[in-house]
């Protein structure tokens, strides 16, 4: 259970680099002059559905450009079955303010960093959504420093999107 808190329960813990962030966005981009800044500060919790830190439901209430004060909810797996850093991956749904919607598809490593704590590494491509998100691309770069027992933590994401 402690490996599975490592994950999600996260802590805001570096600054991204910008131009990596803007090349793992266009390197999926159709248009890449019409990508804006994404940024975005989340509490996070998370559930274990199948009673195993395996499987995860993250949900996220924050702050984020384009969105306003929104909620995302994950839904994770992580594979402990391997030597650390620990694969994981998954989908999302963020919805904005006016419940406009845009989903993810994520990839990343959780990696222990010491004692009852790990950071999470997390790349989100955007693959559409509703309302003026239905086209949405773009990605988005999570760090996330997860402190065992705390119930929430949070999460930044930083990256590119085009709507």
């Amino acid at each position: 259970i402690a490996l599975g808190l490592i994950l999600i329960s996260c802590q805001k813990e570096a600054v991204l680099n910008e131009d990596s962030i803007a090349s793992k966005a266009n390197s999926n981009a159709k248009n890449p002059e019409n990508y804006v800044p994404f940024a975005g500060d989340y509490v996070t919790t998370a559930q274990f559905p199948e009673g195993t830190p395996a499987h995860q439901i993250i949900t996220g209430h924050g702050q984020a450009t384009h969105l306003g004060a929104s909620i995302f909810i994950a839904d994770a797996r992580v594979n402990f079955g391997v030597p650390p850093p620990f694969p994981l991956g998954g989908t999302a749904t963020f919805t904005a303010a006016n419940g406009d919607q845009f989903f993810t598809q994520f990839t990343g490593v959780n990696t222990p960093t010491g004692p009852g704590t790990s950071r999470g590494d997390i790349t989100h491509t955007i693959i559409g959504g509703t309302g003026r998100f239905e086209h949405a691309t773009g990605t988005l770069v999570g760090v996330a420093l997860v402190i065992v027992g705390n119930p929430t933590n949070t999460v930044s994401y930083e990256g590119w999107i085009n709507y």
